[in-house]
């Protein structure tokens, strides 16, 4: 091996990290999420076949998922919190419908048997949709795919 040395921006240094630990470990696959300015986003999205997995898993989902999911996709890029994404959901349970809804929405997209990613924490997420601990986020590269795979099930209908 050769050693490179590099400048990097003191405000980039994280993203130079993964960039080229992917470029390192040749791993621009389905096993990990790519980091774009909008945020992760989880590798199948940015593929050929990222239309047929969202259809896949958009008729995985429950009505109220698909709501939920929905609410999530039409504010792409907004960080919400759990207060705000009840509010749009319009569910009279609030948060803990919200919390009960993305749960039946993980189950459905490990039985889709979408990929998890580890995350820098170690945990896996799946990267549909973002939880920070205070807020929900959806990144517009998944809200796209997700939203053209919304529009084909309506039109079948």
């Amino acid at each position: 091996m050769i050693p490179i040395t590099v400048h990097v921006p003191d405000h980039r240094v994280e993203d130079f990290y993964i960039r080229f630990g992917e470029f390192i470990a040749n791993t621009g696959d389905l096993d990990n999420p790519t980091r774009l300015d909008s945020g992760s986003v989880p590798s199948w999205v940015l593929t050929d076949e990222a239309d047929a997995i969202a259809a896949h898993l958009w008729s995985a989902l429950s009505l109220q998922g698909k709501i939920l999911l929905h609410k999530l996709i039409i504010n792409a890029g907004r960080r919400m919190t759990p207060q705000e994404l009840a509010y749009a959901f319009g569910h009279p349970q609030g948060t803990a419908k919200v919390a009960g809804v993305l749960g039946g929405v993980g189950k459905a997209i490990r039985r889709v048997d979408l990929p998890l990613y580890k995350m820098p924490s170690g945990d896996e997420w799946h990267y549909v949709w973002d939880w920070d601990g205070d807020h929900y986020s959806m990144t517009p590269e998944v809200a796209t795919v997700l939203g053209r795979a919304r529009s084909r099930e309506g039109r079948s209908q």
